[in-house]
């Protein structure tokens, strides 16, 4: 079993998203972006095991703002109809902000007795679609109605608010005391029993975990205790309770137990040898959990607690997951909630991490695994369907968004930092490492240009363009696609309608390479004929010449340009223009007709 689909409505900063999930979920994104966010809304349909979160209700910040305004914004235009109780009370439930998070299950035939109650709709198909909702809404609307009816009325003395005093009653205005939790089968209205809910679990590691792991009070050595004791059988409790049994006689052995309580000895009582010589020590063999609880988790034969923080939370990952792979009879389905397992690991340890994630993905054990990461190394790039960009409160999968032929695309280049293509906000792509290593010497030895990325990409820019338009719809990222001509016109037209949009820009050399391009720039053939017959005993007397020299040359030549233009020697050399182009579009801001950020940059230099 695992949930198939996710839609979560009016929470945080979650508007309305609507996405398909695999059986193990990456959610990457920037900071603030919504990750965190999502991980929360998706356990709300769920019975809570999770520490610290034991209350099912929200509070008015867990409201969506924009739907909190558009709800502000009607009581403004109606405040008389409000107060005059002459408002359709149908027109206000439509604008009160209810937070929605329903989650869809793919079931196998063995699962269905678990959630035949579940059955929310029959689909055009003929297939049955199983769900859960959690809704957080005003028990009564009509109250909600009448609360801000007195608030408008006793709002000094009854005068009309305005957009700036809605501002000083906002949370009046929005009663959070008349909200409350359901959750229920959608699309049914029908509430879901206990007994079922419990069936259904959830585990949720934060970011801020450095602690779980020290004391057997957290959830790190809860966990082992966990799966202490789905390893043990009747069998192997029965062989605990046996050497616990010697244990305890060998015990007695060596520390004359008996002889404690030999009173009898002592006594003047004819007849307390026969009261006396009854009383014995026993054993008092723990409960299993409690005899468990002694064992702590350890690291090279010392207690967890004594190793650095990327050791405890690794090996907390390891036996959190592993407690979860053994499903237990009297759980239908769980799910783990994890924030940046890559927190305090080095490359080694995150290498280690993420390979068992991906191994644990391929466990059939009714246990789906929900995580963000800034970590490139968590990004399965050869399965993209596990993948969620979260942007701005919005999101979804690539395993609907992107099309087969885009997916393979991205897969061709298993090193792509995904985070820097996808939110950088100045980002360039070029053909090859050569123009890559270039044009990245130049911004080095102009600070004011350090905060661009480039990034190498194979031919078939059109695809990223589209794959890029999509995940940075509303943001500010600008992309510019630096081509090679390849004597390729119509490649060059079809790229360049790209430029259409305002956010990214083609150019394409003249020449079959970059070069020429360098060389017919300013003064950069004067300089550079200088460097290199100085260099490398180059006697060229024109661009040719030189160009087909630098072309054919080896390419510790081109690295020791580079080098040499990244230590400012060559603070002269110009970019070609199709490169200087993209450079002043990316720090131009379109339709300001004040000076544009490179130009207030520079100014300061």
């Amino acid at each position: 079993m695992k949930i198939s689909n996710l839609i979560i409505k009016n929470f945080r900063n979650i508007k309305d998203i609507n996405i398909r999930l695999t059986n193990i979920v990456s959610l990457i994104g920037e900071n603030n972006s919504g990750k965190s966010n999502i991980l929360r809304a998706i356990t709300l349909p769920f019975l809570s095991n999770e520490l610290g979160y034991n209350n099912k209700n929200l509070s008015w910040f867990d409201i969506n703002n924009e739907a909190k305004d558009l709800y502000y914004q009607f009581i403004l235009e109606n405040q008389e109809a409000i107060v005059n109780e002459t408002l359709d009370i149908d027109r206000f439930s439509e604008v009160i902000p209810n937070v929605t998070v329903e989650v869809y299950f793919e079931v196998k035939d063995i699962e269905i007795y678990f959630v035949k109650d579940l059955t929310s709709r029959v689909d055009q198909n003929g297939n049955i679609n199983y769900g859960m909702r959690y809704d957080f809404s005003p028990k009564n609307v009509k109250e909600v109605l009448n609360r801000v009816k007195e608030i408008l009325i006793s709002y000094e003395k009854g005068s009309r608010i305005d957009e700036y005093s809605i501002d000083t009653i906002k949370m009046n205005l929005l009663p959070i005391d008349l909200y409350s939790h359901t959750i229920k089968v959608p699309e049914k209205n029908q509430s879901i029993s206990y007994d079922l809910l419990k069936l259904f679990k959830y585990t949720s590691l934060v970011a801020e975990r450095d602690d779980f792991s020290k004391t057997s009070e957290r959830l790190g050595s809860r966990s082992l205790v966990k799966l202490l004791e789905m390893k043990l059988d009747t069998s192997s409790k029965i062989t605990v309770e046996k050497e616990y049994t010697k244990f305890f006689e060998k015990l007695k052995s060596l520390s004359d137990m008996e002889s404690i309580i030999n009173w009898q000895e002592n006594s003047k009582i004819s007849n307390a040898k026969d009261f006396f010589e009854k009383i014995s020590i026993l054993p008092n063999m723990p409960n299993m959990s409690s005899l468990l609880n002694s064992v702590k988790l350890g690291y090279s034969g010392e207690h967890l607690a004594s190793q650095g923080l990327g050791y405890r939370n690794l090996i907390l990952l390891f036996v959190l997951l592993n407690s979860f792979i053994e499903k237990k009879s009297d759980i239908a389905f769980s799910i783990i909630t994890l924030e940046e397992p890559e927190a305090h690991l080095c490359s080694n340890n995150q290498k280690l991490m993420a390979s068992y994630m991906n191994y644990f993905s391929t466990k059939d054990n009714s246990v789906q695994l929900f995580y963000s990461t800034h970590s490139t190394e968590f990004v399965n790039k050869l399965d993209f369907d596990s993948i969620v960009i979260v942007n701005n409160g919005k999101a979804f999968s690539l395993s609907t968004e992107l099309s087969k032929g885009n997916k393979d695309y991205l897969s061709k280049n298993p090193n792509l930092d995904l985070y820097k293509l996808f939110f950088s906000k100045k980002c360039i792509l070029v053909e090859g490492l050569t123009e890559e290593l270039f044009i990245r010497s130049y911004f080095n030895s102009k600070e004011e240009l350090n905060d661009i990325e480039v990034i190498s990409f194979h031919k078939g820019f059109k695809n990223i363009m589209d794959i890029w338009l999509q995940i940075n719809q509303g943001t500010s990222n600008k992309l510019g696609i630096v081509r090679d001509y390849d004597n390729q016109p119509n490649a060059k037209k079809e790229h360049h309608e790209y430029n259409d949009y305002k956010n990214i820009l083609v150019t394409t050399t003249k020449e079959y390479t970059l070069e020429p391009e360098i060389l017919d720039t300013e003064n950069n053939f004067d300089l550079l004929q200088v460097y290199f017959n100085e260099l490398y005993d180059w006697n060229c007397t024109n661009k040719k010449e030189l160009s087909d020299k630098w072309v054919n040359a080896k390419s510790s030549v081109m690295l020791r340009l580079c080098k040499d233009i990244s230590n400012k020697e060559l603070t002269e050399l110009k970019m070609p223009k199709h490169i200087q182009d993209i450079i002043d579009f990316l720090y131009e801001n379109k339709g300001d007709d004040s000076a544009s950020e490179l130009e207030v940059i520079a100014n300061e230099n």
